[in-house]
């Protein structure tokens, strides 16, 4: 199945006021002179999903270079949806391959719901499954800590034993349930990564939040994505759906198919929806996250930022607009007891803690200018961070007006910004 050709999208330069949103419907209205606006970018290429369960089904009876699902499995298989963190509209797909599955033959209480991770912002991965049904449904969340609940795949090619989850491990059919972003997005880790690390041992999961070393980043990512290349073969896995997000916690499409042929497509839509460039970089950069609860989070809040960070003045400031309430996980709340930028960095770094990507991300953004947040967490708990708080959205407009440039980037966890001066380069 032939997926349609999507143009690059190109920034928008607004006649003021701009208004965009953050949350669910939050707004800021951006009230600058017009020669001030950089660029405003952000809104993806192409239309969101009027319905995306019906994009599932579909997506599951013609797969990318892969029958159609219900000929992967047979009455009795025991069928893992294996759903990563962060997915948009998680449990709308979650719901719509189990739905499948069932009216296909399988039984509900064969299904298996495991979830990356079980954070107060995430919800019940199966609230939306059919009330008939939905308690048969098993849910585990996976614990990288509870050896119980591990187990031996196989040893690497350079002896490494391969700890997963034993609910995976034992089941006839894993279907992957993930969201698509760039290659380079913190936490990102392309075809197998839903799968490898994100349901391994904490051992190995701390192993990839370790930030990398400058010097050695290209060489490290190369043997990582070996590792997780071998472990996906070594697995079997075959069969996977993406999908691709929209603006606002919708989605653009959902793929459905053969990993590799998935991730190929995938990544050019991708890129086609959330990739712009910018005339020039800009001393204030506003970073929006949109969507619902789950999409305001730590993870979100560093994607955000090495988003802004690509654009922005050295010097400048970047102000996050967030409706973020999650506490910060032990990575980013050491930054408050660092003595400076450049002590964070090594602590970060040693202890490899769960939010050491984000964590890494913010003391860039710090060493390169101002960073503000809107959010809804307490205003000394930001600024023990080192961060300058905002209350509300009036204070990123009073901001914007004191600089002499802005850059807006709307759904800022996502879009892929870079400045056309130095693409030559």
């Amino acid at each position: 199945m032939l997926l349609p050709q999507v143009a690059l999208q190109s920034p928008r330069f607004a006649q003021m006021p701009c208004v965009v949103s953050f949350g669910i419907d939050e707004r800021v209205d951006l009230d600058v002179p017009d020669e001030a606006m950089v660029a405003v970018c952000g809104e993806p290429h192409g239309e969101s999903l009027a319905d995306p369960a019906a994009a599932v089904e579909a997506a599951l009876a013609e797969p990318l270079n892969f029958p159609p699902l219900k000929q992967a499995t047979v009455p009795g298989d025991r069928i893992v949806l294996a759903l990563e963190s962060g997915v948009p509209q998680g449990a709308t797909l979650v719901a719509a391959v189990a739905s499948h599955l069932v009216r296909e033959g399988s039984s509900p209480d064969r299904l298996v719901v495991l979830a990356e991770s079980a954070a107060a912002h995430e919800r019940d991965p199966r609230e939306v499954l059919p009330d008939a049904w939905r308690g048969e449904v098993a849910l585990e969340v996976h614990a990288p800590d509870a050896q119980g609940r591990l187990a031996l795949l196989a040893s690497s090619h350079d002896g490494k034993p391969v700890y997963l989850n034993r609910t995976m491990l034992d089941a006839d059919l894993v279907v992957p349930i993930g969201c698509l972003r760039d290659e380079a997005s913190i936490g990102y880790h392309g075809p197998y990564g839903g799968l490898f690390p994100a349901f391994a041992d904490s051992k190995t999961q701390q192993r990839y939040h370790k930030p990398l070393a400058p010097r050695t980043a290209r060489q490290t990512l190369a043997t990582q994505r070996e590792e997780i290349d071998e472990v996906g073969w070594l697995l079997g896995a075959q069969f996977t759906l993406q999908a691709l997000p929209g603006g606002g916690g919708r989605l653009l499409r959902v793929l459905a198919g053969e990993i590799g042929e998935v991730f190929r497509a995938g990544s050019a839509a991708y890129s086609a929806a959330w990739k712009c460039s910018v005339p020039r970089r800009a001393s204030l950069v506003v970073a929006l996250l949109s969507g619902e609860p789950e999409q305001q989070t730590w993870d979100n809040v560093g994607r955000a930022l090495a988003a802004a960070s690509r654009v922005v003045a050295h010097g400048g400031a970047i102000a996050l607009c967030t409706r973020l309430t999650a506490e910060p996980g032990p990575a980013v709340a050491g930054l408050s007891q660092a003595d400076d930028l450049e002590a964070a960095r090594k602590r970060i770094g040693r202890e490899a803690a769960s939010d050491a990507l984000p964590a890494t991300e913010l003391v860039r953004a710090m060493e390169q200018g101002k960073v503000y947040l809107l959010s809804g967490l307490d205003e000394s708990l930001v600024e023990d961070l080192g961060l300058a708080p905002m209350t509300e959205p009036e204070d990123v407009e009073r901001l914007a007006r004191r600089h002499e440039s802005c850059i807006v980037l709307a759904n800022a966890q996502y879009v892929v910004p870079s400045v056309e001066a130095d693409e030559g380069d």
